[in-house]
């Protein structure tokens, strides 16, 4: 009966946690580090039903994988006489989710306020999960349940957990007014560690962090703190910034920077002395994560479409995150990218100064350490007689490109690679038949293609003392350098220079030629076809990145994949080839600097006669 309970929470969590309107946000208070939450549950679920997710939920392989699972519970539990009870328990609380739903994570100072936790920090031990305090744990749920089928549900898990010789402590408390259950394995527990569960205005609560916790829940929800995430700016300027969809997911970091503070203040959570001076305090502050503010997500499944948008606030481009910074630059959308393409993605980030703020974080996070390093770059750039840093990283531009492309054979050699046909001489093959999945081109932009490619390969050529490590071939008067050695793992790796661009490729050349072509000539691009063109209008001016993505593609590929992936587990899914939905969609998406921080958006599009 454990397993089978186990079973039930475990259904219940996945459910929770994929789904904060005015009334639930105000029962929420303003500090809290995660809030997950979405305006009425019935609905989001008919709408994803009916957008183009619902394409997986209305094919023949969930259906056949619903039965699957199904017939395998009913196998796994067939010796459990409450099951067929314990279905219609969960399928009627399920039914009853009507409205809001909101999950929430608080007072995470209270991890680091645990007897074990400070014993075992002293004593220098171990530490496991149960270890660490219990932070406050929120989930409320709009429910056409009562008080009454509150205790009947209880009565339920009472009598079955005790019938298979479980453990199960139910008592009961007036808090503010309001009926209060605890329930866990021990009476004698506190209430800290135990759950509480109560109804009030027709919202189900499971609480977690014991009677001082429940106090501030119903506290906040009787309109007398004004300390609630509804009034909280980050949460409001957030939503402001992106739109608040119909579900959405917050994350505030000031109350993790101030745990990690505290952690910080500990001596026994201190890093050990090292030579090169190295402090949690240092690294912390060197990478930036005292700049996180918050940062936050929406889902928008409105009129058959689907939609998501993301926020990250910082106080400040600090550390990893001055990598971030686009100088206000507009993304150039390139006309030498081919179509048909599984994904491509053009970005304006300034590259030639990657090196400047990694040794800044560097420098900060450790002046020795970085003299170490300074001391070991240049003794390799005194060795090759090149200034890698000046010439090579110096020369880089502030444009990125990426695209992919699915090696065409790819399927046909994986189910090959699998099938009970393959031979000891077809392993001669064995390099065609692991290649990877796509083929892929990089390109960045460069400020000096001469001097750049020049300084690279005296680099190269400085490093590995002349060994021909590059073949090199000519590609419509492009040179091409293929990395020698590799073929045999399947692999192949080229780069070129051409009109102010480097080129990087891995995969067959076929798409690299591609690209070198479109730079000579006006043929059509991936971004002429009519759907996309169509699609691009959606991008808000000031977009310093642009991301596509071709789902139809992908589902060509995953095909393959899952049909081996399940004969190796063993899986008696019968699932045909035809069984997966095609999901004719691509993927448009965007990213921008704002005040504060940055946005982005992504949005699915039907594909043109699909």
């Amino acid at each position: 009966m454990k397993k089978l309970l186990l079973c039930s929470f475990y259904f219940l969590g996945v459910l929770f946690a994929l789904t904060a309107k005015p009334k639930l946000a105000d029962r929420v208070p303003h500090d809290a580090f995660l809030v997950v939450a979405v305006d009425d549950w019935a609905d989001f679920a008919e709408k994803i039903e009916t957008g183009p997710f619902g394409s997986f939920s209305r094919s023949p392989a969930w259906e056949k994988m619903s039965e699957w699972m199904e017939s395998e519970m009913e196998s796994g539990f067939k010796d459990e006489p409450g099951l067929e009870e314990m279905m219609e328990t969960l399928e009627s609380w399920k039914d009853s989710m009507k409205g809001e739903i909101l999950f929430s994570i608080g007072g995470l100072d209270r991890m680091l306020e645990s007897e074990a936790f400070d014993k075992k920090v002293e004593e220098g031990e171990e530490m496991d999960f149960s270890d660490v305090g219990l932070p406050f744990i929120t989930l409320m749920m709009e429910t056409g349940k009562t008080e009454k089928d509150l205790l009947k549900t209880l009565r339920w898990m009472r009598k079955e957990i005790k019938r298979s010789d479980g453990d199960f402590a139910w008592d009961q408390s007036n808090v503010n007014g309001t009926t209060v259950h605890w329930i866990g394995p021990e009476r004698d527990e506190e209430k800290d560690k135990k759950m509480a569960l109560f109804m009030q205005d027709e919202v189900m609560h499971f609480v977690m962090g014991g009677e001082e916790h429940v106090r501030d829940v119903l506290l906040l929800a009787s309109g007398d703190s004004s300390e609630r995430l509804s009034g909280n700016d980050q949460y409001l300027d957030l939503f402001d910034e992106i739109g608040s969809g119909e579900a959405r997911i917050f994350l505030n970091f000031r109350p993790l920077m101030s745990m990690l503070l505290k952690m910080s203040e500990n001596p026994g959570l201190q890093m050990p002395e090292n030579p090169f001076g190295l402090t949690t305090d240092g690294v912390v502050e060197a990478l930036g994560l005292d700049s996180l503010d918050s940062m936050g997500m929406q889902f928008d499944p409105r009129g058959g479409e689907f939609s998501m948008s993301v926020a990250l606030f910082l106080s400040e481009y600090e550390g990893l995150f001055s990598l971030m910074e686009t100088d206000d630059k507009e993304v150039k959308l390139r006309g030498f990218l081919p179509p048909n393409l599984l994904s491509a993605s053009s970005a304006r980030y300034d590259m030639s100064q990657i090196w400047p703020k990694l040794s800044a974080m560097l420098e900060k996070m450790s002046p020795q350490l970085m003299l170490l390093v300074n001391a070991q770059i240049q003794a390799f750039e005194d060795q090759i007689g090149v200034p890698f840093r000046k010439n090579v990283l110096g020369s880089l531009g502030d444009e990125v490109i990426s695209l992919s492309r699915l090696n065409p054979g790819w399927a046909e050699n994986l189910d090959f690679l699998f099938s009970d046909d393959l031979e000891e001489d077809d392993l001669e093959q064995l390099p065609e038949l692991v290649e990877a999945p796509t083929n892929d081109v990089f390109l960045i932009a460069l400020r000096d293609p001469k001097l750049f490619d020049q300084s690279l390969r005296a680099t190269l050529d400085g490093a590995m003392q002349g060994a021909e490590l590059f073949k090199e071939t000519k590609h419509n008067g492009v040179l091409v350098r293929s990395m020698r050695g590799l073929e045999q793992a399947g692999v192949s790796i080229s780069y070129a220079v051409a009109d102010k661009w480097l080129l990087l490729s891995m995969g067959e050349p076929q798409l690299l030629n591609q690209v070198i072509d479109g730079m000579q000539s006006e043929k059509k691009s991936l971004w002429d076809q009519k759907e996309i063109k169509v699609a691009l209008r959606d991008i808000p001016e000031g977009a310093s990145q642009v991301e596509y993505f071709d789902f139809s593609r992908l589902m060509d590929m995953l095909t393959p994949m899952m049909d081996e992936l399940m004969k190796d587990q063993g899986l008696d899914w019968d699932l045909d080839p035809g069984d997966l939905p095609d999901f004719p969609y691509f993927m448009l998406g965007w990213a921008k600097s704002v005040k504060g921080g940055v946005v982005s958006s992504v949005k699915l599009y039907p594909k043109a006669g699909k």
